[in-house]
């Protein structure tokens, strides 16, 4: 494993890039709800694009080959997880 290696420089160098990773989150946070809009909103945006598939081509989606084989690799690789500590 790699060592951690010791912070060498000074604690204002710290201070000043703590505090511009919060003003960099701050604006992001801000960009994102610009975007996007507030959680709520986009909550009902999915639900409604849902129902919209939903109207168009019946729900749930049909599923595909694709569906299948990702499914059959999570399944796999779960059971190859879970292996060592099931009796």
């Amino acid at each position: 494993m790699d060592e951690t290696k010791p912070f060498i420089g000074k604690p204002e160098d710290v201070r000043r890039w703590a505090e511009n990773r919060r003003i960099a989150n701050a604006i992001e946070v801000r960009g994102l709800l610009e975007y996007w809009g507030e959680p709520q909103r986009s909550v009902q945006a999915a639900f409604e694009l849902m129902n919209l598939w939903g109207a168009l081509h019946g729900w749930p989606p049909p599923e595909s080959a694709l569906d299948r084989r990702e499914d059959a690799v999570v399944r796999e690789r779960f059971a190859r997880l879970r292996r060592p500590f099931v009796r």
